[in-house]
Protein backbone atom coordinates (compact mmCIF):
# COMPACT_ATOMS: atom_id res chain seq x y z
CA UNK A 1 0.00 0.00 0.00
CA UNK A 2 1.12 3.54 -0.69
CA UNK A 3 2.06 5.48 2.42
CA UNK A 4 -0.45 8.23 1.68
CA UNK A 5 -3.30 5.72 1.57
CA UNK A 6 -2.08 4.02 4.75
CA UNK A 7 -2.08 7.36 6.54
CA UNK A 8 -5.60 8.12 5.30
CA UNK A 9 -6.93 4.75 6.52
CA UNK A 10 -5.38 5.30 9.95
CA UNK A 11 -6.91 8.75 10.29
CA UNK A 12 -10.32 7.44 9.22
CA UNK A 13 -10.40 4.42 11.51
CA UNK A 14 -8.58 5.31 14.74
CA UNK A 15 -9.41 7.82 17.48
CA UNK A 16 -5.97 9.42 17.49
CA UNK A 17 -4.55 12.48 15.78
CA UNK A 18 -1.98 10.90 13.46
CA UNK A 19 0.47 13.14 11.63
CA UNK A 20 2.66 10.74 9.66
CA UNK A 21 4.30 7.34 9.30
CA UNK A 22 7.93 6.28 8.92
CA UNK A 23 8.88 3.04 7.17
CA UNK A 24 10.69 0.59 9.46
CA UNK A 25 11.25 -2.74 7.69
CA UNK A 26 9.88 -5.53 5.51
CA UNK A 27 9.66 -9.15 6.66
CA UNK A 28 6.59 -11.33 7.22
CA UNK A 29 4.83 -7.99 6.87
CA UNK A 30 5.65 -4.31 6.40
CA UNK A 31 6.11 -2.27 9.55
CA UNK A 32 6.03 1.46 10.28
CA UNK A 33 6.40 3.86 13.16
CA UNK A 34 3.21 5.91 13.35
CA UNK A 35 3.58 9.43 14.68
CA UNK A 36 0.68 10.89 16.60
CA UNK A 37 0.43 14.36 18.07
CA UNK A 38 0.74 12.98 21.61
CA UNK A 39 2.30 9.51 21.21
CA UNK A 40 3.83 7.01 18.81
CA UNK A 41 2.49 3.68 17.62
CA UNK A 42 3.83 0.62 15.84
CA UNK A 43 2.00 -0.49 12.70
CA UNK A 44 2.18 -3.88 11.02
CA UNK A 45 0.64 -4.51 7.59
CA UNK A 46 0.22 -8.04 6.24
CA UNK A 47 -0.77 -9.18 2.77
CA UNK A 48 -3.27 -11.97 2.18
CA UNK A 49 -0.64 -14.74 2.26
CA UNK A 50 -0.04 -13.99 5.94
CA UNK A 51 -3.62 -13.36 7.06
CA UNK A 52 -4.10 -16.62 8.97
CA UNK A 53 -0.77 -16.19 10.73
CA UNK A 54 -1.50 -12.59 11.67
CA UNK A 55 -5.01 -13.33 12.91
CA UNK A 56 -3.59 -16.05 15.16
CA UNK A 57 -0.88 -13.70 16.39
CA UNK A 58 -3.42 -11.00 17.23
CA UNK A 59 -5.58 -13.50 19.11
CA UNK A 60 -2.58 -14.65 21.16
CA UNK A 61 -1.53 -11.07 21.97
CA UNK A 62 -5.07 -10.21 23.10
CA UNK A 63 -5.17 -13.37 25.24
CA UNK A 64 -1.82 -12.59 26.88
CA UNK A 65 -2.71 -8.95 27.42
CA UNK A 66 -5.87 -9.98 29.29
CA UNK A 67 -3.69 -12.17 31.51
CA UNK A 68 -1.39 -9.26 32.34
CA UNK A 69 1.59 -10.61 30.41
CA UNK A 70 3.93 -7.87 29.11
CA UNK A 71 3.15 -7.57 25.40
CA UNK A 72 2.56 -4.34 23.46
CA UNK A 73 -1.17 -3.64 23.60
CA UNK A 74 -3.17 -3.66 20.38
CA UNK A 75 -4.96 -0.37 19.63
CA UNK A 76 -8.58 -0.99 18.67
CA UNK A 77 -10.28 0.74 15.76
CA UNK A 78 -13.18 3.13 16.24
CA UNK A 79 -15.46 0.09 15.84
CA UNK A 80 -13.65 -1.80 18.61
CA UNK A 81 -11.82 -4.21 16.31
CA UNK A 82 -8.23 -5.37 16.97
CA UNK A 83 -7.29 -5.06 13.31
CA UNK A 84 -8.33 -3.16 10.22
CA UNK A 85 -9.17 -5.02 7.02
CA UNK A 86 -8.45 -3.04 3.85
CA UNK A 87 -8.93 -3.84 0.18
CA UNK A 88 -6.80 -1.73 -2.14
CA UNK A 89 -6.42 -2.21 -5.91
CA UNK A 90 -7.60 -5.81 -5.73
CA UNK A 91 -5.29 -6.67 -2.81
CA UNK A 92 -6.36 -7.46 0.74
CA UNK A 93 -4.42 -6.18 3.75
CA UNK A 94 -4.62 -6.43 7.51
CA UNK A 95 -3.45 -3.42 9.52
CA UNK A 96 -2.64 -3.90 13.21
CA UNK A 97 -1.76 -0.88 15.33
CA UNK A 98 0.21 -1.48 18.55
CA UNK A 99 1.30 0.77 21.36
CA UNK A 100 4.89 1.89 20.88
CA UNK A 101 7.31 0.59 23.52
CA UNK A 102 10.47 2.62 23.91
CA UNK A 103 13.22 0.20 24.85
CA UNK A 104 16.21 -1.84 23.75
CA UNK A 105 17.27 -5.46 23.44
CA UNK A 106 18.28 -6.64 26.93
CA UNK A 107 21.67 -8.12 27.76
CA UNK A 108 20.97 -11.74 28.69
CA UNK A 109 24.39 -12.00 30.29
CA UNK A 110 23.05 -9.77 33.06
CA UNK A 111 19.31 -10.52 33.03
CA UNK A 112 19.16 -14.18 31.97
CA UNK A 113 17.20 -15.20 35.06
CA UNK A 114 14.67 -12.43 34.50
CA UNK A 115 14.22 -13.47 30.85
CA UNK A 116 13.83 -17.08 31.96
CA UNK A 117 11.10 -16.15 34.41
CA UNK A 118 9.29 -14.30 31.61
CA UNK A 119 9.57 -17.29 29.24
CA UNK A 120 8.36 -19.70 31.92
CA UNK A 121 5.38 -17.46 32.66
CA UNK A 122 4.59 -17.34 28.94
CA UNK A 123 4.63 -21.13 28.57
CA UNK A 124 2.51 -21.53 31.69
CA UNK A 125 -0.10 -19.05 30.45
CA UNK A 126 -0.20 -20.62 27.00
CA UNK A 127 -1.21 -23.94 28.53
CA UNK A 128 -4.63 -22.32 28.92
CA UNK A 129 -4.90 -21.04 25.35
CA UNK A 130 -7.75 -22.77 23.51
CA UNK A 131 -7.11 -21.70 19.92
CA UNK A 132 -6.13 -24.12 17.16
CA UNK A 133 -2.44 -23.94 16.30
CA UNK A 134 -0.15 -25.52 13.74
CA UNK A 135 2.00 -28.39 15.02
CA UNK A 136 5.72 -28.41 14.23
CA UNK A 137 7.43 -31.78 13.85
CA UNK A 138 10.40 -33.47 12.17
CA UNK A 139 9.50 -32.10 8.74
CA UNK A 140 9.55 -28.49 9.93
CA UNK A 141 12.67 -28.76 12.05
CA UNK A 142 14.79 -31.05 9.87
CA UNK A 143 13.07 -32.49 6.82
CA UNK A 144 12.44 -29.20 5.00
CA UNK A 145 16.12 -28.40 4.83
CA UNK A 146 17.12 -31.88 3.69
CA UNK A 147 14.56 -31.62 0.89
CA UNK A 148 15.95 -28.22 -0.12
CA UNK A 149 19.51 -29.57 -0.26
CA UNK A 150 18.40 -32.46 -2.43
CA UNK A 151 16.60 -30.11 -4.79
CA UNK A 152 19.84 -28.14 -5.05
CA UNK A 153 21.74 -31.38 -5.76
CA UNK A 154 24.05 -30.56 -2.87
CA UNK A 155 26.59 -33.43 -2.82
CA UNK A 156 26.44 -33.99 0.96
CA UNK A 157 22.65 -33.88 1.29
CA UNK A 158 22.63 -37.46 2.60
CA UNK A 159 25.13 -36.45 5.29
CA UNK A 160 22.78 -33.70 6.41
CA UNK A 161 19.89 -36.18 6.36
CA UNK A 162 21.84 -38.58 8.60
CA UNK A 163 22.84 -35.86 11.07
CA UNK A 164 19.34 -34.42 11.18
CA UNK A 165 17.71 -37.79 11.78
CA UNK A 166 20.24 -38.61 14.51
CA UNK A 167 19.64 -35.39 16.42
CA UNK A 168 15.88 -35.54 15.98
CA UNK A 169 15.91 -39.02 17.50
CA UNK A 170 17.53 -37.49 20.60
CA UNK A 171 14.88 -34.78 21.07
CA UNK A 172 11.72 -36.26 19.56
CA UNK A 173 10.26 -37.28 22.92
CA UNK A 174 10.64 -33.83 24.50
CA UNK A 175 7.26 -32.60 25.80
CA UNK A 176 5.38 -30.31 23.44
CA UNK A 177 3.40 -27.23 24.36
CA UNK A 178 2.28 -23.92 22.88
CA UNK A 179 5.50 -22.14 21.96
CA UNK A 180 6.44 -18.68 20.75
CA UNK A 181 8.37 -20.25 17.87
CA UNK A 182 10.95 -17.47 17.43
CA UNK A 183 11.87 -16.47 20.97
CA UNK A 184 15.27 -14.98 20.24
CA UNK A 185 16.57 -12.09 22.32
CA UNK A 186 15.83 -9.67 19.46
CA UNK A 187 12.15 -10.19 20.26
CA UNK A 188 12.67 -8.90 23.79
CA UNK A 189 12.40 -5.22 24.59
CA UNK A 190 13.59 -3.80 27.90
CA UNK A 191 12.35 -0.38 28.99
CA UNK A 192 14.28 2.17 31.03
CA UNK A 193 12.54 1.01 34.22
CA UNK A 194 13.69 -2.59 33.65
CA UNK A 195 10.43 -4.10 32.42
CA UNK A 196 10.86 -6.67 29.63
CA UNK A 197 8.26 -7.10 26.88
CA UNK A 198 8.00 -10.04 24.48
CA UNK A 199 7.25 -9.24 20.83
CA UNK A 200 6.23 -10.87 17.53
CA UNK A 201 3.93 -13.86 17.94
CA UNK A 202 3.62 -14.61 14.22
CA UNK A 203 5.29 -18.04 14.60
CA UNK A 204 3.20 -19.33 17.52
CA UNK A 205 2.85 -23.12 17.30
CA UNK A 206 2.68 -26.45 19.08
CA UNK A 207 6.26 -27.64 19.45
CA UNK A 208 8.77 -28.90 22.03
CA UNK A 209 9.10 -26.12 24.60
CA UNK A 210 12.87 -26.69 24.70
CA UNK A 211 13.06 -25.13 21.25
CA UNK A 212 11.94 -21.79 22.71
CA UNK A 213 14.35 -22.19 25.62
CA UNK A 214 17.29 -22.93 23.33
CA UNK A 215 16.57 -20.07 20.91
CA UNK A 216 16.54 -17.58 23.77
CA UNK A 217 19.76 -18.86 25.37
CA UNK A 218 21.90 -19.57 22.30
CA UNK A 219 24.67 -16.97 22.34
CA UNK A 220 26.85 -18.54 19.64
CA UNK A 221 27.74 -16.86 16.37
CA UNK A 222 25.79 -18.53 13.57
CA UNK A 223 28.83 -18.66 11.29
CA UNK A 224 31.86 -18.71 13.58
CA UNK A 225 31.86 -21.02 16.60
CA UNK A 226 34.10 -19.61 19.32
CA UNK A 227 34.97 -21.14 22.73
CA UNK A 228 34.05 -17.89 24.50
CA UNK A 229 30.54 -18.01 22.99
CA UNK A 230 30.09 -21.58 24.20
CA UNK A 231 30.99 -20.51 27.75
CA UNK A 232 28.60 -17.54 27.53
CA UNK A 233 25.80 -19.78 26.25
CA UNK A 234 26.26 -22.18 29.17
CA UNK A 235 26.14 -19.30 31.66
CA UNK A 236 23.05 -17.72 30.12
CA UNK A 237 21.30 -21.13 30.00
CA UNK A 238 22.05 -21.79 33.67
CA UNK A 239 20.74 -18.37 34.73
CA UNK A 240 17.74 -18.66 32.40
CA UNK A 241 16.71 -21.96 33.99
CA UNK A 242 16.89 -20.40 37.45
CA UNK A 243 14.08 -18.08 36.37
CA UNK A 244 12.20 -20.41 34.03
CA UNK A 245 11.68 -23.09 36.68
CA UNK A 246 9.70 -20.66 38.82
CA UNK A 247 6.85 -21.53 36.45
CA UNK A 248 7.78 -24.68 34.48
CA UNK A 249 9.70 -27.73 35.66
CA UNK A 250 11.80 -29.28 32.90
CA UNK A 251 12.65 -32.95 32.90
CA UNK A 252 16.29 -33.97 33.09
CA UNK A 253 16.05 -35.24 29.50
CA UNK A 254 14.81 -31.83 28.38
CA UNK A 255 17.64 -30.02 30.15
CA UNK A 256 20.20 -32.31 28.55
CA UNK A 257 18.71 -31.82 25.06
CA UNK A 258 19.79 -28.17 24.89
CA UNK A 259 22.95 -28.80 22.85
CA UNK A 260 21.07 -31.07 20.46
CA UNK A 261 18.46 -28.40 19.80
CA UNK A 262 21.16 -25.96 18.77
CA UNK A 263 22.10 -28.28 15.91
CA UNK A 264 18.46 -28.66 14.89
CA UNK A 265 18.08 -24.88 14.97
CA UNK A 266 20.59 -24.62 12.12
CA UNK A 267 18.43 -26.95 9.98
CA UNK A 268 15.23 -25.10 10.87
CA UNK A 269 16.59 -21.60 10.35
CA UNK A 270 18.32 -22.43 7.07
CA UNK A 271 15.10 -23.84 5.65
CA UNK A 272 13.16 -20.77 6.74
CA UNK A 273 15.72 -18.44 5.14
CA UNK A 274 15.49 -20.30 1.84
CA UNK A 275 11.68 -20.27 1.93
CA UNK A 276 11.78 -16.50 2.41
CA UNK A 277 14.46 -15.59 -0.13
CA UNK A 278 14.51 -18.45 -2.63
CA UNK A 279 16.60 -21.55 -3.18
CA UNK A 280 19.47 -19.64 -4.79
CA UNK A 281 20.09 -17.45 -1.73
CA UNK A 282 22.59 -20.05 -0.47
CA UNK A 283 25.37 -21.81 -2.38
CA UNK A 284 27.41 -24.96 -1.71
CA UNK A 285 30.16 -23.04 0.04
CA UNK A 286 27.65 -21.58 2.47
CA UNK A 287 26.15 -25.02 3.15
CA UNK A 288 29.64 -26.50 3.61
CA UNK A 289 30.46 -23.90 6.24
CA UNK A 290 27.27 -24.67 8.11
CA UNK A 291 28.07 -28.37 8.03
CA UNK A 292 31.50 -27.67 9.50
CA UNK A 293 29.89 -25.58 12.25
CA UNK A 294 27.52 -28.44 13.11
CA UNK A 295 30.32 -31.01 13.13
CA UNK A 296 32.45 -28.80 15.37
CA UNK A 297 29.56 -28.28 17.79
CA UNK A 298 28.86 -32.00 17.86
CA UNK A 299 32.48 -32.89 18.54
CA UNK A 300 32.74 -30.45 21.41
CA UNK A 301 29.35 -30.73 23.10
CA UNK A 302 27.08 -33.45 21.78
CA UNK A 303 29.13 -36.63 22.17
CA UNK A 304 26.99 -39.43 23.57
CA UNK A 305 28.30 -42.50 25.41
Amino acid sequence: MEEGKILLKLKENYDYKISGIDFLRDGGGTTYIVNGEEQKFFLKIAGKAFHNTIRQSVDIVCYLSRKGFPVPNIIETKLGMPMLEVREQGQEYLLILYEYIDGKEPDLCTCGEKAGKLAGWLHKLLLGYKGTLIERDYHFFVGRYVEILRRKNYPLADTYAYIGAKFWERVKDCPVSVCHGDMHRGNLLETADGKIYLLDFDTICIAPRMFDVMVMCDMTDYFNLQPADIITTKTVYKNFLAGYTHHINLTEAERESFNDWIVIRHFQLQATIVEMFGIDCIDNDFVDRQLQWIRSWEEQLCAKP
